[in-house]
């Protein structure tokens, strides 16, 4: 049964605009029904999925589903990848998103120049290294730990206090630290 069936039902709508793209979190969305939705309203996302903004795609408008927005839909302006949990980590893909060899193939394979765009095609046909699971765990971890401090000021600004509180005694001793000569 499509989503647009429901003639009752309330659902959130995600747009290329409700994907923050400096948390890559999903900040706002839309009530829509079946009789105000716009037509690029077509996917129902569920919890895990990872999209991925086709449209003028290196605006990098990309974000990880959460349970609040388990069989939501979203605009056909995003790639939406469901992973294979027996093969790849949802979280282990998202994170493959945000590098630098996603977004080379992406440059390189968009197609326009006044409004760029990827196919879906072309963003399911790119080539990445698939570790072991128990390996893409201790990936994901290790970046979680990385963002949580880059983002979260009350974990990370005292981190980066006290690092450099460390770097300064550090170099003050070693400045500081010489033999005394006397004068005699």
């Amino acid at each position: 049964m499509k989503w647009k069936e429901n003639d009752n039902i309330d659902f959130k709508y995600i747009d290329l605009s409700s994907v923050d793209r400096m948390s890559n979190k999903i900040t706002e969305t839309q009530i829509i029904t079946s009789q105000n939705a716009p037509s690029r309203a077509q996917q129902i996302v569920r919890n895990n999925d990872v999209i991925f903004g086709t449209t003028r795609p290196t605006l990098k408008r990309y974000c990880l589903i959460t349970p609040e927005y388990d069989g939501q839909i979203c605009s056909t302006g995003f790639c939406v990848l469901r992973a294979n949990t027996e093969m790849i980590l949802p979280k282990y893909l998202f994170f493959v998103l945000t590098t630098s060899d996603f977004y080379n193939y992406v440059e390189s394979n968009q197609e326009g120049a006044g409004y760029p765009a990827i196919s879906n095609n072309k963003v399911k046909e790119y080539k990445m290294a698939v570790p072991s699971i128990e390996e893409q765990n201790r990936i994901v971890e290790v970046l979680d730990k990385f963002d949580s401090l880059v983002n979260d000021i009350s974990i990370g600004l005292p981190a980066e206090i006290d690092g450099r509180r460390k770097q300064y005694n550090y170099y003050r001793g070693k400045l500081l630290d010489f033999k005394c000569i006397s004068n005699g």
